[in-house]
């Protein structure tokens, strides 16, 4: 190879840009949807938002699946075009619903926001927090997390950035003793506060990175009654070494 042609090679060498540098100019603007049945206290709402990527090969994939996320909030039983549709299709619910009860108290809502919550050169995580009331004693509510590979924009199984289930599970066990007072030489099962399987403790399914901090969330009913409320743990990621994915 003449000298030339190692010049024009490395040239080209300097001006490609590999994956990875691409994948650090991965960015997010916010979306959101609103729609509401009609101005007055005793209505029905729909209020999302959310981050959108940019049309990189990774931000198409996160954009797929955030929003596959957010269309599990709706009717299960019925194939939405998006999620526009789906906020259209609920408020038609609650028009029909008023339209056969018109003295029937209570407003219906919907509302999500997703958060982008924590980005590493390798992992990026968002946080779901949800409200809904569509009728009933109480609204219910919800937190959850989906954590991604940044570079491939493949969610991240749970197995992919807990890298020590059972040190996991001691360090929450551990917290959540204390969290809850649960006095010394008591067993986790023999508190009636608790909902537990035979298998005993457990991981919660709201597991995720918040700032600096690695989070576990039991949200109402996953371990406890609605009136236990939610379990929000927070852990140092450096307490957490070669536990969970940093």
């Amino acid at each position: 190879m003449n000298i030339r042609s190692i010049a024009v090679l490395l040239l080209f060498m300097g001006c490609s840009v590999p994956k990875e540098s691409a994948v650090q100019n991965l960015t997010f603007s916010s979306q959101e949807i609103l729609t509401k049945s009609c101005e007055e206290e005793n209505c029905a709402k729909v209020e999302i938002t959310y981050p959108e990527a940019s049309p990189t090969e990774a931000g198409n994939k996160i954009n797929i699946a955030l929003r596959s996320r957010l269309m599990a909030y709706f009717r299960q039983d019925t194939t939405y075009a998006d999620l526009e549709t789906a906020a259209e299709d609920y408020i038609k619910g609650y028009n029909e619903f008023k339209a056969d009860f018109p003295d029937a108290p209570g407003a219906w809502a919907v509302e999500i926001k997703v958060e982008n919550t924590y980005e590493s050169d390798s992992l990026i995580s968002f946080k779901f927090s949800e409200y809904n009331f569509s009728g009933g004693a109480h609204p219910n509510s919800s937190i959850n997390f989906i954590n991604f590979d940044k570079s491939s924009g493949n969610i991240l199984s749970v197995e992919k950035f807990v890298l020590d289930q059972q040190k996991l599970l001691e360090k929450v066990k551990k917290k959540f003793r204390e969290h809850h007072q649960v006095p010394e030489g008591t067993l986790l099962t023999e508190d009636p506060r608790f909902f537990l399987p035979e298998t005993g403790f457990f991981l919660p399914n709201a597991m995720g990175y918040e700032g600096d901090k690695f989070r576990v969330i039991y949200i109402p009913y996953e371990i406890g009654p609605y009136a236990l409320g939610y379990t929000e743990l927070s852990f140092e990621l450096d307490d957490l070494d070669g536990i969970v994915k940093k």
